[in-house]
């Protein structure tokens, strides 16, 4: 009967002392990774260095980090420190070959307004596209500078889809950068310059390719019915004689 009472005395704790106390924990930051560029060169992204405040999280200060040979977020070659990127990162990156550059490619970008509302009504705020040149932020891409057809966009409550992320494709020979909006545009960066080289649209092709067989079936069952029409009216013509 003891033994009963504790077992229930330590669920009982558990439920309504443990668990909030665990639930009330910070949670903590991303963690760090890296990317071996190959040549030496390593892209190292530490966020609890760079871009959060450590001081709410057991781990240290940002002192206590580099006292420790943490490094900072950036690109290393043979453990030298070659640039530092201090903008957040939130999205997949997309090194040049050298490294100097990459591409910063968000899948989901925050919206704002009310996502009751027709989807041209709201607004996505962050870039979409966002090109880096040796640590430093050059230029960036907003959703309605990649996508013209705004109503292709998929909306949740917070974000906005603006493109097929399983269809990227990095080009390491050419040093470019292939996505595919959700509107059927298939854009191409240059990674090392951030600029936009080509873009071509595969729906309005195949919509274009469906139209020209119609007018050809259409041509063809109209020349048919005008022969048809004609060895008629020819036959006639031969029987009244």
């Amino acid at each position: 009967m003891k033994k009963r009472l504790l077992c229930l005395v330590f669920i009982l704790f558990l439920t309504f002392f443990a668990m909030p106390i665990y639930a009330d924990e910070p949670t903590p930051p991303p963690l760090p990774w890296y990317k071996d560029l190959g040549s030496g060169l390593v892209f190292h992204y530490r966020p609890e260095y760079d871009n959060y405040n450590i001081n709410s999280f057991s781990q240290g200060t940002p002192t206590e980090f580099k006292a420790q040979g943490y490094p900072r977020t950036g690109l290393y070659q043979d453990g030298v420190l070659l640039y530092v990127v201090t903008e957040p990162i939130f999205g997949s990156l997309y090194f040049s070959n050298d490294g100097m550059s990459f591409l910063e490619v968000e899948w989901w970008v925050p919206a704002s307004g009310d996502p009751s509302v027709a989807t041209n009504d709201r607004e996505p705020i962050w870039p979409a596209v966002r090109f880096f040149d040796q640590g430093k932020l050059e230029h960036y891409f907003e959703v309605f500078d990649l996508v013209s057809n705004q109503r292709s966009l998929a909306f949740s409550v917070s974000h906005v889809q603006w493109d097929y992320q399983h269809e990227r494709y990095h080009n390491r020979e050419s040093d470019t950068l292939q996505v595919t909006t959700r509107d059927g545009a298939i854009i191409t960066f240059d990674i090392s310059t951030g600029t936009i080289i080509d873009i071509r649209n595969e729906k309005n092709k195949m919509f274009w390719i469906v139209i020209l067989l119609i007018v050809i079936a259409i041509s063809a069952s109209v020349l048919t019915f005008v022969k048809y029409r004609h060895s008629k009216i020819k036959g006639m013509c031969s029987s009244k004689k």
